[in-house]
């Protein structure tokens, strides 16, 4: 149908190592991108209405209805899952306003696929939505890992955005959101929270000290999914006389900790595949006054430090892509004894995909 044509999106996913299997595709992968998209969908819907980000942002339930994503049935091609918009009931709306929800999400990805902001910006009006759409399309693109990657096309094939250009760009437009002066971070226990009067309390694990924090209405979905033992939260941090958190204000974002083992495979960059499946997995801890994440993995040599798990993923994969430039790249006698054993290691495990 034209109409499914004008509302389509194919999710394309392939897997970035080598090894069969291209076309099984783990459950989680499909539901986190189908999610991410919805979410977006919905979010695009609200805005174009003219509708606020309500409490929680909350999508009401006539745009759940009429801006359902359906897929079609999958077909071969790595793994690929064919998507269109259209309403729960078709005879209460016309096509039209369905397909120009349908443009605004492409220009939006689209925008993401540059990585412009002013663009991005100009494409999402409302810079209330902004925030949200980022997280759903966080969502999105971000639980593919680096087992998959996950490119969105038009019903011509074409692509628009693929998870690893949309991943970088999408905390390009995070940090930009991020005032520079008020970027202080810090991790607490999660004590409670009061959302009628947006007030957040945390457990400083250092000192026992309770603090609390007054926060904006586009925080409490990061609140609601995040509402664990240990959080952290970036704003404007207040420190007492011996340099320990006595009060934060201006906050502007709530991440969890997660100090999961990280999968080797998921730090390598583009250019770089794994010459098998493997289960090699890096050690991540906290320090213990819970403010610093430290990763380690002895095979590899590999020792990192950093305030967040974003930062600390970063600082992974430069090493990685360090590694593979400087060592396993270089010649044998330019390099120490035990340099040259981490080449061979490196070379076990990995190949260049142009190889």
């Amino acid at each position: 149908m034209d109409f499914e044509r004008e509302t389509f999106f194919g999710l394309h996913f392939e897997p970035r190592h080598i090894g069969d299997g291209s076309h099984v595709l783990p459950v989680q992968n499909l539901v986190q991108a189908l999610e991410g998209l919805q979410r977006t969908i919905h979010l695009v819907a609200m805005m174009k209405e003219g509708r606020g980000v309500r409490t929680r942002a909350r999508v009401t339930r006539d745009i759940e209805d009429r801006f359902q994503l359906h897929c079609l049935v999958p077909e071969e091609g790595s793994y690929y899952q064919p998507t269109f918009i259209m309403e729960r009931d078709q005879s209460l709306l016309g096509p039209d306003e369905v397909s120009e929800v349908a443009e605004i999400t492409r220009g939006i990805l689209g925008s993401i696929a540059n990585g412009d902001e002013l663009d991005f910006n100009r494409t999402v009006v409302d810079s209330a939505f902004r925030s949200p759409i980022i997280a759903s399309l966080g969502k999105m693109f971000g639980g593919q890992g680096g087992h998959y990657r996950l490119s969105v096309e038009d019903n011509a094939g074409k692509i628009i955005v693929d998870s690893v250009s949309a991943t970088d760009a999408l905390e390009r437009l995070r940090q930009a959101r991020l005032s520079p002066d008020t970027h202080s971070i810090v991790t607490g226990f999660f004590n409670k929270v009061d959302f009628k009067e947006r007030k957040l309390s945390l457990l400083i694990p250092s000192t026992g000290r309770l603090i609390s924090c007054l926060y904006e209405e586009n925080i409490e979905p990061a609140l609601l999914e995040n509402a664990r033992d240990l959080i952290q939260v970036v704003g404007t941090i207040e420190l007492d006389e011996d340099g320990n958190p006595l009060r934060i204000t201006d906050v502007q974002e709530v991440h969890p900790v997660n100090t999961d083992d990280i999968d080797l495979i998921e730090l390598l960059p583009d250019y770089l595949k794994a010459n098998e499946l493997n289960n090699l997995r890096i050690m991540v801890e906290l320090s213990e006054d819970k403010q610093t994440y430290f990763a380690k993995m002895d095979k590899l040599g590999i020792d990192q430090a950093a305030y967040t798990r974003s930062d600390l993923v970063d600082a992974l994969e430069a090493e990685i892509d360090f590694l593979w430039k400087n060592v396993a790249q270089e010649d044998d006698d330019k390099l120490a004894q035990k340099a040259r054993l981490l080449k061979a290691e490196l070379n076990k495990l990995f190949k260049e995909i142009s190889k």
